[in-house]
């Protein structure tokens, strides 16, 4: 009962003091302060706000960007992260920093049978030795 009591006397004060926190002196010297120095507070501009990245020409030996260097291709609104010349019709940007990381692309699937459609066991069978194998290999070497 006491802890209620004392937070309905310390909600009571809370509201008092903010109706009335122009009249307070130290209240009001508090927020004077807090408004001085929110006026001296700049907020950093964000360069790439107002304009894209300045474009570079598009592939071929115009380019600025070294052989094998990472380039930022525009195609048709969507980005493009590429280490050779741009595609025809994009635009090149330059890459000014951050990580990229590059996948090889898949090797393509060997020939399948003569139609040309893989079977279903190639594809959902699996891929190296079974579970039952796995665990016994980890049984012997455990020995």
């Amino acid at each position: 009962m006491r802890v209620v009591l004392l937070l309905i006397v310390i909600a009571v004060l809370g509201v008092v003091g903010w109706k009335k926190r122009d009249e307070i002196p130290f209240l009001r010297d508090a927020a004077r302060e807090v408004q001085r120095h929110a006026d001296k507070v700049e907020v950093p501009k964000n360069p790439f706000d107002t304009e894209p990245p300045p474009p570079v020409t598009s592939g071929g030996p115009k380019s600025k960007v070294p052989t094998g260097a990472p380039r930022r291709c525009v195609v048709n609104g969507s980005v493009l992260y590429t280490n050779e010349a741009c595609p025809e019709g994009s635009t090149e940007h330059q890459v000014k920093g951050g990580t990229i990381t590059v996948y090889k692309a898949p090797a393509a699937p060997a020939a399948a049978a003569s139609s040309g459609i893989p079977n279903a066991r190639e594809l959902l069978g699996p891929k190296g030795p079974s579970l039952q194998q796995q665990a016994q290999d980890k049984i012997i070497d455990g020995l």
